[in-house]
């Protein structure tokens, strides 16, 4: 009598789902076990995520830059309430759901792929994976240049105290960052004034020109620093405007100052050096007054 052979049976699943959920093939079973797959395993390793306005977000790790009088800082009421928790690890996908213990905690829509969630006592930074951001101006990455992607993770790698330190405005975010920062003022003799800003007092092609000329220097005029790695301008809060009998003889116009980090100050460790590029009039040249830490 022959005997009968009862091969597996091979079944295969396809999991429609929605939202930010990630699925993969289905493991193969045996008619002896039939037991269907589990299609929800958590994934402990996933971020803090929220699904809001169509979209997850995820946790940037950073407070959120909040204009004056948004999401209740001053008693405004926020854009609305976070309403459900999903397990630690998965990814929601029903709007209002988080997958963190942050249920009706008040949220801020700041801009398509970027939320501000009330964690801890202040509002925290949410953004979508297409989205970066810079001093509260929100763009999709395939707007931002590499270089300016590759420098924003850099800067936000670094401890808040050195952020702070920096005053260096991406290009693609200089413009809508010089409009929404409103002119400082400062007491004279005279009676209150607008303070002037050194950045702001040079044309893109001025900055361009002192630029060149800055990278000139620890490239060329001294070739033993190996060139720039890093290069930003700063703005009137840095002291060294106010060296007497060097750059505070130079009004706004006709110096700034950069700070730069060179190949060789990167590779031994060493902080950024300022050099002002400085010019007596706008028909003369401009030329390298001072280089320091």
């Amino acid at each position: 009598m022959k005997k009968r052979y009862l091969f597996p049976l091979v079944a295969v699943l396809a999991i429609l789902t929605g939202g930010c959920s990630v699925s993969g093939p289905a493991p193969s079973v045996s008619t002896e076990e039939a037991v269907l797959p589990n299609t929800s395993v958590p994934n402990p390793a996933l971020p803090q995520t929220v699904y809001l306005n169509g979209a997850c977000l995820t946790s940037a790790g950073r407070p959120a830059v909040l204009d004056r009088g948004t999401g209740g800082e001053d008693g405004s009421a926020p854009d609305g309430f976070l309403s459900a928790q999903v397990p630690a690890g998965e990814l929601p996908s029903t709007e209002g759901e988080a997958n963190f213990a942050c249920e009706d905690a008040p949220y801020v829509l700041l801009a398509d792929g970027a939320a501000a969630v009330w964690i801890d006592g202040t509002y925290q930074l949410f953004l979508s994976d297409d989205v970066v951001e810079y001093a509260g101006i929100y763009k999709q990455k395939k707007d931002v240049s590499e270089d300016t992607l590759q420098w924003l993770d850099f800067y936000y790698s670094l401890p808040e105290s050195d952020r702070l330190a920096l005053s260096m405005v991406p290009s693609e975010f200089s413009q809508e960052l010089r409009s929404a920062v409103s002119v400082q003022e400062t007491s004279r003799e005279t009676g209150d004034q607008p303070a002037v800003s050194y950045l702001d007092a040079l044309t893109e092609s001025e900055l361009s020109e002192t630029e060149a000329l800055a990278m000139h220097y620890f490239t060329e005029v001294d070739p033993s620093f190996e060139g720039v790695d890093q290069i930003y301008p700063v703005d009137a809060e840095d002291g060294n405007y106010q060296n007497a009998g060097l750059e505070s003889e130079y009004p706004p116009g006709n110096i700034i100052i950069y700070k730069v980090l060179t190949v060789k100050d990167r590779r031994d460790g060493s902080p950024f050096r300022s050099i002002s590029i400085g010019r007596n009039s706008k028909s003369d040249p401009w030329k390298v007054i001072n280089s320091t830490y």
